[in-house]
């Protein structure tokens, strides 16, 4: 298996990966959440089709909520308050509708190019200290780390080779006389008890 040291991109892609599978997860909103406690009017057939409008909800794997907590870990382990409030917010406008990049940036104090660095410059640091701590990772895409595919590779064996290889090419099957009785078997005996029996002796 292979594997490969931490990148700053790496970093910033996993960083990404957890504010993402954060804005999937579902949030306590209260009762608004699960909507009114009034039943549904009983519609008709003809009617009921198209009524109430399709909603789709995306869903966080397994997989990505570990790797959430475990970025959570490397952000929290910075020294600097202001590198962990940096990196979840920008993290966070990037994943999510509405507020861009350069209004961000101008929130705090920064153009985007200067964002851009100091980004790169926290996930460097993250980077460095998961090689130095020997936090290996697969050579493989980081959202796929826990999904890791078998090898499917077939072979194929030739029937002939397989046929000829133990015996020689003028054989013929040998028939012992004394197992004449057993060469074919009854049902009915199978299924009784005592030729189970005479087989064990």
């Amino acid at each position: 298996m292979n594997f490969t040291d931490w990148t700053a991109k790496a970093v910033e892609d996993r960083i990404l990966e957890m504010a993402d599978t954060l804005r999937m997860s579902p949030a306590v909103k209260g009762p608004q959440a699960f909507g009114s406690s009034l039943p549904e009017a009983v519609q008709r057939h003809s009617e009921a089709y198209g009524s109430v409008v399709a909603r789709y909800r995306e869903t966080a794997s397994a997989g990505a909520l570990g790797r959430m907590e475990q970025v959570w870990s490397w952000v929290n382990a910075l020294p600097s308050e202001a590198d962990r409030k940096l990196i979840y917010a920008w993290s966070w406008v990037k994943v999510r509708k509405g507020m861009k990049i350069a209004a961000f940036a101008a929130e705090n104090d920064l153009n985007e190019r200067t964002l851009r660095r100091s980004v790169t410059a926290i996930c460097q640091r993250i980077a460095d200290r998961l090689n130095q701590e020997c936090q290996i990772r697969l050579l493989t895409p980081d959202c796929l780390v826990s999904e890791i595919q078998p090898d499917i590779a077939s072979t194929t064996v030739t029937s002939g080779n397989c046929v000829t290889a133990w015996r020689a090419s003028d054989a013929r099957p040998q028939v012992d006389p004394a197992l004449a009785s057993l060469r074919v078997i009854e049902p009915r005996r199978a299924r009784a008890r005592p030729f189970i029996s005479t087989m064990a002796e």
